[in-house]
């Protein structure tokens, strides 16, 4: 067995981007990751994982005993603006947070119980849904919706 080595996997320090497996398909670019079931993975973010970055490549699936494919993770709170694919429309100025399938979307509204989610950024552009959005990212944070 051939052992892989990433160039930029091993402890230190990096320029806003990390370079990881992908543990699973990734269909299009720009879609939120979270940490995979190894540390050298990346997995998609759904709406209750804490995201490390946007995931600026596109991967197949890996086939069972194949080697899995290496993928850039631009991450957030990084000093540069990044991309990410709206799951909804999305208006300048709103706090983003993960949606389903690595996408992003914006606070819920306010309900009967206080709701927690993670904020990753603040849209500096409008988008539709399934539509690409630039955004000023954060490191992930809890933001707690306040009930109505």
């Amino acid at each position: 067995m051939t052992q892989l080595i990433l160039s930029n996997s091993v402890v230190g320090t990096h320029a806003c981007n990390i370079t990881k497996q992908a543990e699973e398909a990734i269909p299009t670019k720009y879609l939120l990751g979270k940490f995979g079931t190894q540390e050298t993975d990346v997995a998609l973010c759904g709406t209750s994982d804490l995201p490390i970055g946007i995931i600026t490549d596109e991967a197949a699936a890996p086939t069972s005993g194949g080697p899995k494919e290496i993928v850039n993770v631009a991450l957030l709170g990084s000093p540069d603006t990044l991309q990410a694919v709206a799951s909804t429309a999305i208006a300048a100025g709103a706090i983003l947070i993960p949606a389903e399938s690595g996408k992003v979307t914006t606070l819920p509204e306010p309900t009967e119980s206080d709701q927690i989610c993670t904020m990753i950024g603040i849209a500096l552009t409008s988008a539709a849904a399934n539509q690409i959005i630039e955004f000023m990212s954060c490191v992930s944070q809890q933001h707690v919706v306040k009930s109505s």
